[in-house]
């Protein structure tokens, strides 16, 4: 497996092309961590339109009787959702996705009714007929978390006391309750996964213990958590504050697109000529979107007959 590249060793690769030691112009935090989140969004946005899968993502809900709407998930990119499906007898069915000009057509108040519409509606999304109690799965392409420096390498577990020694201790984190970055993601040292998500109780030294019973259960759309155990945190994992990741998602060759997307943006703001620059970034969108041309594709295959729901190939 390929070396992780963290958030940091990005910014000294940005720096590095730059060859800009003038930190006065040019900030770790000001300047060139926003342009990495900037081409962040940016390849999101071109795999999204060109290669979804490896943005894919589904989350299965239970469908309430009496309610027709439902939020999109969280961390949705863009709020979109790519299918709603409806389990029946443990069978999943698409859902047929309508205009909201023809809810109307099909609002029937039903428990009994199965399901074979839905509209999106700004943040939410509306099944009909209905209500329903049957189980719904949504796809959707995953929002990747906005990139923050690491905040240090684990070098200790201790699951009976709930506690993590660190190579280093970043500035970021805090103690106080009240403040967002008490709260820390751990991620997974080989492959970038946010394992957990946890609130600081002291720090001393280079060891920070977490509190078992958090102030809150859920902060920027994590679920915190209080055992270390349950998400198998290990040594070599890194931390970072909650509302980002230290690890970026995407692997190469979309991470030397950040890269250079960064070292474009920034040298437009120190007045430099940016064309050689433009040309490279260029070059990798296009390999950004071309990477998977060949791979298999997936067949198309549609419901065609929604009394016994087989599943016809054309």
């Amino acid at each position: 497996m390929s070396k992780i590249r963290t958030v940091s060793s990005f910014m000294e690769e940005v720096r590095s092309m730059l060859d800009e030691d003038n930190r006065d112009s040019i900030t770790d935090r000001e300047d060139i961590l926003p342009a990495l989140n900037r081409a962040q969004d940016y390849a999101t946005n071109i795999l999204s339109r060109h290669y979804e899968s490896p943005l894919l993502k589904f989350k299965i809900i239970d469908a309430v009787p009496g309610q027709l709407d439902y939020p999109i998930p969280e961390d949705a990119f863009e709020e979109r959702l790519e299918a709603v499906e409806v389990s029946v007898s443990g069978q999943f069915s698409k859902l047929s996705r309508i205009n909201f000009r023809n809810i109307a057509d099909y609002e029937v108040q039903s428990a009994a009714l199965v399901p074979f519409y839905y509209s999106v509606i700004g943040d939410k999304f509306r099944i009909l007929p209905g209500p329903s109690a049957y189980p719904l799965r949504l796809w959707y392409l995953v929002d990747p978390l906005p990139l923050v420096p690491s905040q240090g390498r684990i070098t200790k577990v201790d699951y009976v006391s709930t506690f993590i020694v660190l190579d280093v201790v970043g500035e970021s984190l805090t103690t106080e309750a009240d403040q967002l970055n008490s709260y820390i993601n751990i991620i997974n040292g080989k492959t970038g996964e946010v394992k957990g998500s946890y609130q600081i109780k002291t720090i001393s030294g280079n060891k920070i213990n977490l509190k078992t019973i958090p102030s809150r259960l859920t902060v920027e759309g994590s679920v915190i958590s209080s055992s270390l155990e349950e998400n198998l945190i290990s040594e070599d994992d890194l931390v970072s504050v909650v509302s980002g990741t230290c690890v970026p998602f995407f692997k190469k060759p979309v991470s030397n697109f950040l890269v250079q997307y960064a070292v474009a943006d920034l040298r437009r703001k120190l007045g430099d000529d940016s064309g050689m620059d433009e040309r490279l970034k260029q070059s990798l969108e296009d390999q950004v979107k071309k990477s998977w041309v060949g791979r298999e594709q997936s067949m198309r295959v549609s419901q065609v007959n929604n009394t016994w729901r087989r599943i016809l190939r054309k």
